[in-house]
């Protein structure tokens, strides 16, 4: 059975391969089996090593509603397309949050078809995040001149976030969504034509990451939203000569829309649910193992001082010396390579960037979601799952243009020359 799916899922990609004309064959094909291995060792890691099993537990809910599919299609259908939290089935699952059923009911449509197999959907699923993130590197290197190393090691291959976006879990199908809205958005800068079908699956995407992770979701489309309309407008001179106080300006008013669609944004709301969720996590949580706040309260001026330190450790944490453990020690020397690749580019031979409006959006995104994540989940072990909403694109602007990165590729162009 296993057999059958991956020759099906190969020839699927075969043809994303020959549909999308891609040059570089050796990278295409060792990604997707890179993404396949990261998906399957996620497997592997709840069932081994970490004591929470929730990627299992999802699949066990999925097969709830597999069973349910064999035995009554209609009820299966209904309940995929118009189920609540009253109805009999979804009381019946082990996680009844919507986000995590929303999850679910993608993954029971696989189990269906895969005969209940868990392998067989995570390939499935590894696929998809693949799909995205090559679409996602193909345009960036076809967009920016010489960026091709840069954008392969933060959206193919970096190991933290391959790993978390490639399993069953609510990661793989929100950053899959999240890199194909890039995708459409840097389309759109570059003035190619978004077809009716792209701008179709961008709504959808949208819609998953925010039925996944609609606080990684609400900030990217506030930053992506804001940074469109100032695209927009540099074509009038003042709009051009002040874009960064219009485009401040906009995201404020922007935000304070967005903060209207859900009751965790509400401003009477939003620093409370921040430290409710921090507090919890202490509570379940070794203390070496925490960010640890100065006197965090429900208070902007909490959150601003404990910012700085909330954007460092979630960039950056655990070091070599905190790591404990095989998983804390890789990403421990994840870090270290990160704070090497950040400190390098302060060789660079000059700052300057075509790329203002751009930079800025990603550094907003990484910068906000980042402090926001650390402060509400201290956890690091945690974190280090999160974090890859923001990660690849950090990854990405501290790669490009790098002088490290730059000797790695020119030393590569002249061997294979």
């Amino acid at each position: 059975m296993i057999v059958i799916h991956f020759l099906l899922l190969a020839g699927v990609v075969y043809y994303f391969f020959k549909r999308n004309s891609v040059a570089d064959k050796f990278l295409f094909w060792s990604a997707w089996l890179f993404r396949l291995a990261m998906g399957i060792a996620v497997g592997l890691i709840y069932t081994y090593y970490y004591n929470a099993n929730d990627t299992w537990q999802f699949f066990e809910d999925a097969k709830i509603l597999s069973t349910l599919a064999r035995s009554n299609t209609v009820d299966y259908l209904k309940f995929l397309f118009t189920g609540n939290s009253d109805d009999a089935v979804w009381q019946a699952l082990f996680y009844t949050q919507e986000r995590s059923v929303f999850l679910v009911k993608f993954i029971s449509v696989l189990a269906l078809i895969s005969g209940d197999s868990y392998w067989i959907s995570t390939l499935y699923f590894s696929t998809i995040s693949f799909l995205a993130a090559w679409l996602l590197f193909a345009t960036v290197s076809r967009y920016f001149e010489n960026a091709k190393l840069a954008a392969a090691l933060a959206f193919l291959f970096f190991p933290s976030v391959v790993f978390w976006s490639s399993g069953l879990v609510k990661e793989t199908l929100a950053l899959a969504g999240i890199f194909w809205m890039s995708t459409i958005f840097l389309r759109f800068l570059k003035g190619e034509k978004v077809s009716l079908l792209q701008f179709i699956i961008g709504l959808l995407a949208l819609w998953v990451a925010w039925n996944l992770k609609y606080y990684w979701a609400a900030l990217f489309l506030v930053v992506l939203v804001t940074s469109a309309i100032v695209h927009l407008l540099q074509r009038f001179t003042l709009a051009k000569s002040f874009w960064w106080l219009v485009w401040s300006v906009l995201f404020v008013f922007i935000c304070t829309i967005v903060s209207q669609v859900h009751p965790n944004f509400y401003f009477s709301r939003f620093l409370q649910v921040i430290v409710s969720n921090h507090d919890a996590f202490v509570q379940i949580s070794k203390p070496q193992g925490l960010i640890h706040f100065y006197n965090l309260d429900a208070t902007w001026w909490s959150m601003v001082i404990n910012s700085p330190w909330a954007l460092l450790s979630g960039l950056f944490r655990p070091w070599l010396g905190e790591a404990s453990g095989f998983t804390g020690l890789m990403a421990a020397f994840e870090n270290l390579f990160l704070l090497v690749l950040l400190l390098s580019n302060f060789f660079r031979k000059s700052w300057r960037t075509h790329y203002g409006l751009l930079l800025t959006a990603i550094l907003v995104y990484v910068a906000l979601l980042c402090v926001l994540l650390a402060l509400s989940t201290p956890n690091l072990g945690t974190l280090s799952r999160y974090r890859v909403g923001f990660l690849p694109f950090f990854v990405f602007v501290i790669a490009y243009g790098n002088p490290l990165i730059e000797k790695i590729r020119q030393s590569t162009w002249h061997r294979h020359k």
